[in-house]
C-alpha cells in the first residue's frame, strides 16, 4: 500500500502517515456518494459526490501536482472524465473541456453533459426536461461506476504506477 505523510495542525510532530486514497474513498467518497444516493433529486449532493470523487486525484500525487495523473485517468476512465467535468464547471464556472478547440460539425463532450446550462445554476441537468445535458438519475450510475474505478488505485504498492 502506498503511504503518504500529510501534515495536521503545525510543527513535525503533527505528522500522520496514511494510506490516502483508500482512506480517502472510504472515510469521504463512499459517506459522500451514499448521501447523494439518499436524496437522488438533490443537485447539491449530487456537485458534492463528483467533488470528492474528483479529488481522489490529489490524495495520490500529493505534494506533486495531480495533472499528469488526472489526465491519465480522465483518459482510462470515460466515467471520471465526466465527474471531473463536472466538478471543475461548479468550482471554476467552465470546465476545462469547454475550453477546449473543436473542430466544425463535432459535438463537444460538455454539450451533451451540460445541455444548455440554463436550468438555474445547476451544471446539469435535474429534471431532464428540454434543456438537455446528463439528469441526476444517469448522473448516479456515473458517479458509482467512476467509484469503482478508483477503488483499485488505492491498492497499488508503493513506487507502482496508480494510472
Amino acid at each position: 500500500m502506498s503511504a503518504t505523510c500529510v501534515h495536521f495542525g503545525y510543527g513535525p510532530s503533527r505528522l500522520v502517515t496514511v494510506n490516502v486514497l483508500q482512506r480517502y474513498l472510504r472515510d469521504t467518497v463512499e459517506p459522500t456518494f451514499l448521501d447523494f444516493q439518499h436524496s437522488p433529486h438533490s443537485a447539491r449532493l449530487a456537485y458534492q459526490a463528483c467533488v470528492a470523487v474528483c479529488h481522489a486525484v490529489d490524495r495520490v500525487t500529493y505534494p506533486k501536482t495531480p495533472g499528469n495523473l488526472r489526465s491519465k485517468w480522465r483518459k482510462k476512465s470515460f466515467e471520471f472524465r465526466i465527474v471531473d467535468m463536472i466538478a471543475h464547471k461548479y468550482k471554476h464556472v467552465v470546465s476545462d473541456d469547454e475550453k477546449e478547440p473543436i473542430e466544425q460539425g463535432k459535438l463537444r463532450l460538455s454539450a451533451l453533459v451540460f445541455g444548455k446550462g440554463l436550468l438555474e445554476m445547476c451544471g446539469f441537468n435535474p429534471t431532464a426536461v428540454g434543456e438537455g445535458g446528463i439528469d441526476l438519475h444517469n448522473l448516479y450510475f456515473i458517479i458509482q461506476d467512476a467509484i469503482k474505478f478508483l477503488h483499485p488505485r488505492g491498492t497499488q504498492t508503493a513506487g507502482r504506477d496508480p494510472g
